[in-house]
């Protein structure tokens, strides 16, 4: 009975934990008055080459609990420091940390809080629907597609119990595409005139629009074929 009591605390304190970090965000805000751009992040960061990839390593564990700055930015910071393979080293590491807070969150959380996260997001519920069980390509596909925040899903599929080193190749996999052009974008972000630049920003728009027009169309076929089996 304490152990269960003792579990229900740990849980109640791990969902708490972003609303402190959003309201350390705000304070922050408020206090100082600055933006959370890549210029704000660089003024900030060690330099020591390891020192800093740590640094952008614990920014990706504090975005993973907030939604006060995307990982589009950290991972141009990234690209900007270090070498294109360095980089994308770096930034694949922050997408599991960014990946792995919300995942235990919800693990902890238990199956009662996916029930919550369906009802509060329908788009979320839509594609659970039909894909029941597959967690690997869930995990793929709803990073891949950007229609909802990527602690939503970390914090479903951890509630539901998606293997652990299923749901982090899923969720590597979906976010090569974001990953590898923001990474580029930021190895040329100092020359905004030069080829790399223009075509990393063209991709990372051109993957967006993509990925949204993915998404209704495999909602529409899933629909068509769930008509058609009934």
């Amino acid at each position: 009975m304490a152990q269960n009591k003792s579990k229900r605390r740990v849980a109640a304190l791990l969902r708490s934990l972003p609303f402190v970090v959003c309201l350390g965000f705000i304070l922050s805000y408020l206090l100082f008055g600055r933006e959370i751009t890549v210029e704000t992040i660089l003024g900030y960061v060690p330099k020591s080459p390891f020192l800093a990839a740590v640094f952008l390593l614990v920014l990706h564990a504090v975005k993973s609990l907030s939604i006060f700055f995307p990982i589009l930015i950290l991972q141009v910071v990234g690209g900007f420091l270090f070498s294109p393979v360095v980089a994308l080293i770096v930034n694949t590491l922050g997408v599991i940390v960014d990946a792995i807070i919300p995942y235990g969150i919800g693990r902890t959380s238990g199956k009662d809080s996916s029930k919550k996260l369906e009802e509060k997001h329908p788009k979320l519920a839509e594609i659970v629907k039909y894909q029941q069980g597959k967690g690997t390509f869930m995990a793929f596909f709803l990073r891949v597609v950007y229609v909802l925040p990527g602690d939503v899903v970390g914090m479903y599929l951890g509630a539901i119990k998606v293997g652990v080193f299923k749901y982090i190749a899923g969720s590597v996999l979906g976010s090569l595409p974001g990953l590898i052009t923001a990474t580029l974008l930021g190895t040329s972000i100092t020359d905004p005139s030069s080829p790399m630049f223009i075509v990393s920003l063209a991709l990372l728009v051109g993957s967006s629009v993509v990925s949204i027009m993915v998404y209704y169309i495999w909602i529409r076929a899933q629909k068509k074929k769930s008509t058609q089996t009934c």
